[in-house]
């Protein structure tokens, strides 16, 4: 069934994907081509070291892995969100879509991986929230509440360079939170 007539989630209420589609695309095609060479390496380097009996190897696939965590950050962390009656449908880059419902999301915290401000006098301020899930969510937004300094918790992104209409998005979720 297509996402937008689902019964269980009541009617769209707005979408709000990236404002460059082509940017978008590009980021995906990318990461998913780092992440793909990382797991790659990561096993080349296994491999090798034990074959070759190496003990820098594996520990280097160590170091890898943790660089392959920041691609999946930016994977998830600032994800397409479609509004509807009942919830949210997050998209993240290259990962399946979640279904989050209103009860679910349980508080919004300042957006505390992105610089804000208005960087040159021609840019626009940016700006920024993370939104906490309390379930809905994939496993792996729970980088972005780790590197956030949240703790053991799911949260994706939302800010104005990442979401047409960034106002009315965070002035819906933050009318459905049960701690705004």
């Amino acid at each position: 069934m297509n996402q937008h007539t689902n019964p269980e989630r009541g009617p769209l209420l707005s979408d709000h994907p990236h404002p460059r589609p082509a940017l978008r695309r590009i980021t995906e095609i990318l990461a998913g081509s780092g992440l793909a060479g990382g797991v790659v390496g990561v096993i080349g380097l296994l491999v090798s070291g034990i074959g070759l009996r190496l003990p820098l190897l594996p520990l280097m696939a160590v170091f890898l892995v943790a660089l392959l965590l920041l691609l999946v950050q930016l994977t998830v962390l600032h994800p397409r969100v479609t509004v509807y009656e009942h919830g949210l449908w997050i998209k993240p880059l290259l990962w399946p879509g979640c279904w989050v419902r209103w009860d679910a999301v349980a508080r919004i915290e300042d957006h505390t991986l992105i610089r804000r401000g208005q960087e040159k006098p021609r840019h626009t301020e940016h700006t920024g929230r993370l939104i906490v899930v309390e379930n809905g969510l994939s496993l792996p937004f729970v980088i972005i509440g780790i590197m956030a300094g949240l703790g053991r918790v799911r949260v994706f992104g939302i800010s104005t360079f990442s979401h047409t209409g960034y106002k009315a998005l965070y002035d819906t979720i933050r009318a459905h939170t049960r701690h705004a």
